[in-house]
C-alpha cells in the first residue's frame, strides 16, 4: 500500500512518531536536477532522467483531464519529484520513510518521493499513484479535510490505470471481480484498510475501490464526480453526497446500480462468455503497493 504523507503522519502519530520525525529533504550534493514543463525531477547520479521526464509529461497529459478540476494549479506550478536510485537509499534518505512504503506524497509542498525499481512500468504506476494523492489530497486540505480512504485510494489506482494507453491491470481485472469477493456496500464505505489482515482482502478492497470510482466517474460526468467530492469535502456523509449527486439511496441501491454497470464492463479483447473463476488478481506482484510489508506499520 502506498500512503500519502498526511495519512502516514496520522498512522505514525498513533504509534508515537511525530510528523517532525518524517524528515525533509535538504539541498544535498547527490541530487541532479532535470526540468520539464510541469516537473522538477531530482535524481541520484545513477539514474538517467531523460526517459522518465518524457514519461512524466505523458502521464501529466493523461492525468490533467481528470485532476485539473481538483488541482487547477497543476498546469502553472511544477511538482517536485525525488527519485532515489534504490530502495536502500530511499529508506536511508532525507525523508526517512517507513520500511513498508514505496512512495510518499506531500500535497502541501507539492513533492513526491519514490525510488527506482529497475522496472519503468512499475515506477510509472507508483508515480501516477502518488501524483493522484498530491493533487486530490491538496484539494481536500484546502478545507482542512481528508478524503474517504476508499475514494482516495480508488482514485489513485484509477489514475494509475489510465496512464497506460493499452489499459492497466485494474481495468483488466475488474470484469472478473466475482460477487463473493466483494464487500457489501453498507460496510464498504466505512471500512478502514488497516482493518484488513490478508493480502487477498486488501487486493479485493483496492479492486472494489477502483470499481466504485470507475462507476462514479465514467458513466456519469466529471461535474457530477466533482460535485460529489465537493459535498464530501464540505462535510456530507457518503450516503448524503451519493443522493445529492447520483440519486443513489444507500448501500443496497448502490449495489444494484453498480452491479448492473459492472455486468456491461468491457472485458479484455478475446475474452469470451462468463467471467472465469480461475482468473486470479495478484496486485501483490504487479501493482505499486507492497502487501508483504503491510503489517510492518504496526
Amino acid at each position: 500500500m502506498i500512503l500519502s504523507a498526511p495519512l502516514l503522519q496520522l498512522l505514525l502519530a498513533a504509534n508515537g512518531v511525530s510528523g517532525a520525525e518524517l524528515g525533509t529533504a535538504s539541498a544535498v550534493s547527490k541530487w541532479n536536477i532535470k526540468e520539464s514543463p510541469h516537473f522538477e525531477v531530482l535524481h541520484e547520479s545513477a539514474w538517467s532522467p531523460n526517459s522518465i521526464v518524457l514519461e512524466l509529461e505523458k502521464m501529466f497529459s493523461a492525468m490533467r483531464l481528470n485532476m485539473a478540476m481538483f488541482a487547477p494549479w497543476m498546469a502553472a506550478e511544477k511538482s517536485k519529484i525525488y527519485i532515489y536510485g534504490s530502495r536502500s537509499s530511499y529508506l536511508a534518505g532525507e525523508f526517512a520513510p517507513p520500511k513498508w512504503s514505496k512512495g510518499l506524497a506531500y500535497p502541501d509542498r507539492k513533492i513526491v518521493v519514490v525510488y527506482d525499481t529497475g522496472d519503468i512500468v512499475k515506477l510509472k504506476a507508483v508515480l501516477a499513484h502518488e501524483l493522484s494523492h498530491l493533487y486530490f489530497e491538496g484539494y481536500f486540505a484546502e478545507k482542512f479535510k481528508y478524503p474517504p480512504q476508499w475514494l482516495n485510494e480508488g482514485l489513485a489506482v484509477y489514475l494509475e490505470d489510465i496512464v497506460f494507453a493499452e489499459g492497466g491491470l485494474w481495468r483488466r481485472a475488474l470484469p472478473y471481480f466475482n460477487a463473493e469477493r466483494r464487500l457489501p456496500f453498507d460496510d464498504f464505505f466505512g471500512i478502514k484498510l488497516e482493518s484488513l489482515k490478508t493480502d487477498a482482502r486488501i487486493s479485493d478492497w483496492y479492486l472494489q475501490s477502483f470499481g466504485v470510482v470507475s462507476y462514479l466517474y465514467r458513466p456519469h460526468t466529471r461535474l457530477q464526480f466533482k460535485n460529489f467530492c465537493e459535498a464530501l469535502r464540505g462535510g456530507d456523509a457518503v450516503e448524503t453526497a451519493l443522493w445529492k449527486n447520483y440519486r443513489i439511496s444507500g448501500g443496497k441501491d448502490f449495489s444494484l446500480k453498480w452491479e448492473t454497470w459492472l455486468a456491461g464492463y468491457a472485458r479484455p479483447a478475446g475474452s469470451q462468455g462468463q467471467a472465469s473463476s480461475a482468473f486470479v488478481f495478484k496486485p501483490v506482484t504487479m501493482s505499486s503497493f507492497p502487501f508483504t510489508d503491510f503489517g510492518a506499520k504496526k
